[in-house]
């Protein structure tokens, strides 16, 4: 079975740990770049919440992830404020590619 996880803030990610979802506290960027570096290494089926203020400081290491093949899936959890729909082009990319179909469609 794949491993779901999520990094981020204490007070965001606790709530997912009462559906089953292995929590990674991480405050800032460097802790998260560290959990990224020991995840590229893994041959586990790996699906990785992250919320987006901490991925916009991890763009290289995601981006590595994602080109280097691996079984780590990185899906970037929109933030709570700021720019809405930042994310939104690659999750619509994420989904084309898992599925083969665009069902979000380009705006």
């Amino acid at each position: 079975m794949p491993r779901v996880m999520v990094m981020g803030k204490h007070a965001a990610v606790l709530p997912f740990k009462a559906v089953g979802v292995e929590i990674v506290d991480a405050e800032e960027v460097e802790a998260v770049r560290g959990a990224l570096h020991k995840l590229v290494d893994t041959e586990d089926e790996t699906l990785l919440l992250l919320p987006e203020d901490l991925a916009l400081g991890c763009a290289a290491e995601i981006k590595a992830i994602r080109e280097a093949g691996t079984s780590v899936v990185v899906m970037t959890l929109p933030a709570l404020s700021g720019e809405v729909g930042a994310q939104r082009e690659q999750v619509r990319q994420l989904v084309a590619r898992s599925i083969g179909v665009d069902l979000m469609g380009k705006k």
